[in-house]
């Protein structure tokens, strides 16, 4: 595996106070997904949006990925 694929990810699904949640590692809270937070979702929602935010985020070109600081 390369070092790549041994790094956590950068969200993950967990329960929030109010519902369920998509954590972001890097934001230390819930993620945005535009100018929304994703929080306060049903667990499908929660699975929906993180599936489109870990896709998004591998899509992204890897020099616009290592400016983020990653």
């Amino acid at each position: 595996m390369s070092e790549g694929e041994l790094k956590a990810s950068r969200f993950l699904v967990r329960m929030g106070c109010a519902g369920w949640m998509v954590y972001d590692r890097e934001r230390k809270g819930p993620a945005l997904i535009g100018t929304d937070l994703a929080a306060n979702l049903t667990k499908e929602q929660a699975e929906r949006a993180h599936s489109a935010l870990c896709h998004s985020e591998s899509a992204m070109p890897v020099r616009q990925r290592s400016l983020r600081g990653s």
